[in-house]
């Protein structure tokens, strides 16, 4: 069994690094959850992709309509993190009010919770950004 120091100082200091510890691996832990997701997602739209699916023929000399991106249904109070475009792209992760019409990669974008907006933008491992649109920021507390 481990020994704890006996005097307050030791053992704030002790506390206070694994809460630390603590909330960086939970930034990593949201991270590679969201990361999971994009990747689930892009296997379903792969496998989607490779069945045949039966579309009304296009004239010829007439662009096919771009198919729109449909809009994610959220309870109020929600937040979506809309990832990178690449992971050497120079635009960050971006943070969202659930709802906001500024979401570019809609079918890349993940509901998160309350916490998981708050960690997104105050932890360097996630490096999301609030979206200057919708302003999540505002509504949460991000211990500013």
């Amino acid at each position: 069994m481990n020994e704890l120091p006996p005097d307050p100082p030791r053992l704030r200091a002790i506390l206070t690094h694994l809460e630390q510890q603590l909330t960086t691996t939970e930034a990593v832990g949201i991270y590679l959850r969201l990361q999971r997701t994009a990747v689930q997602q892009a296997l379903a739209a792969a496998e989607h992709q490779g069945a045949p699916r039966p579309s009304a023929p296009v004239p010829p000399g007439r662009p096919q309509p771009p198919q729109r991106a449909t809009r994610m249904k959220l309870r109020p109070g929600t937040y979506m993190l809309e990832p990178k475009i690449a992971p050497d792209h120079p635009r960050p992760a971006l943070v969202h009010i659930g709802g906001c019409n500024r979401v570019d990669q809609m079918e890349k974008t993940s509901e998160i919770t309350m916490r998981e907006a708050e960690l997104a933008l105050t932890q360097d491992v996630v490096g999301a950004e609030a979206c200057p649109h919708c302003r999540p920021e505002g509504s949460l507390d991000l211990g500013t």
